[in-house]
């Protein structure tokens, strides 16, 4: 389809934070405005937590349609909202605003993707009873959150930061996760494979929400227990750079299903995109997106 020329008209949508030049946001959702034939853009805009006072009162005045954040700023953005979404209110972050007229609701669409990621490798019938979760940032409470809501019975944390500002965080999300979600029972654990080994052995998926594997860096696949997990456990990495880690394709290799953070990405992008438009993304057609658009790069960078 032809491109459609941006004009006076034209509804403007971004992602903010920083770095900002690595995001594939607008890759798939220029695409998807694109095969709509809708009259919107979509930009990346740079910008840190600092700026979030003047930045947040600047998208309100200049009526942009929707935005999407990333670190630093899901966290520093709450007070400048109308409403929040019950998986932003439980994971005191914010990934994703509508701006309708003025008024601004706040979503966290990485939750939201994270159990749609997940469903889609289930068995449709299979009930997720147990989450498995490594690390305590932004994404573990994400996934935590939306577990929770989706009436998991039991979440395992396990924790490799003992920063005060991690811990304390960590502590108010588990008391809000108890009183909206009293069915859940949260564990935390030390960074000791040991410690694992029970908790892995009934957990129906295992997250690695902790930046071990990124760019291929890390020890993860060497010190993760897999002789420890459930046969049927599904194995999840928020990374996508490289888009099958080291911890993953361990995971493969012993015959679980994994989900990877491309599909992560396809999944929280069509949750925004069906938020801002009313319109339905296929996951599948995001991740198509993506994935061109990595081979171009690719090519373009002299790659085979």
């Amino acid at each position: 389809m032809e491109a459609q020329l941006v004009n006076a008209r034209t509804k403007i949508y971004a992602i903010l934070g920083d770095p900002i030049s690595h995001s594939m946001s607008p890759v798939i959702m220029n695409a998807s405005f694109r095969r709509f034939g809708m009259d919107c853009v979509f930009l990346a805009l740079k910008c840190g937590k600092k700026d979030a006072d003047c930045v947040m009162k600047a998208l309100r005045c200049v009526d942009l349609a929707g935005y999407v954040f990333t670190m630093p700023m899901k966290e520093a953005v709450g007070e400048y909202l109308d409403e929040w979404k019950d998986e932003a209110l439980l994971t005191g972050a914010v990934n994703c605003v509508l701006n309708k007229d003025g008024y601004l609701t706040g979503y966290n669409t990485d939750s939201m993707g994270f159990w749609t990621a997940v469903r889609e490798k289930c068995d449709p019938k299979r009930t997720i009873r147990k989450v498995f979760v490594m690390g305590m940032g932004g994404f573990a409470k994400a996934a935590a959150a939306q577990a929770a809501l989706q009436g998991v019975s039991e979440i395992v944390v396990a924790n490799r930061l003992w920063e005060t500002v991690f811990v304390k965080g960590f502590e108010e999300f588990v008391k809000r996760l108890r009183v909206c979600c009293p069915q859940v029972n949260v564990q935390i654990l030390d960074w000791n494979v040991r410690s694992w080994e029970a908790a892995l052995s009934d957990a129906d998926v295992v997250v690695n929400a902790t930046s071990n594997g990124l760019n291929g860096k890390g020890d993860l696949r060497e010190i993760f227990p897999y002789e420890a997990a459930a046969e049927q456990a599904i194995f999840f990495d928020a990374i996508y750079s490289p888009l099958k880690t080291d911890y993953l394709s361990e995971a493969e290799a012993r015959g679980h299903k994994i989900v990877n953070g491309l599909d992560l990405l396809a999944h929280q992008g069509t949750c925004s995109f069906k938020i801002w438009t009313g319109m339905t993304v296929s996951p599948d057609v995001m991740r198509r997106d993506a994935l061109e658009f990595m081979k171009h790069n690719e090519r373009m960078n002299g790659k085979p």
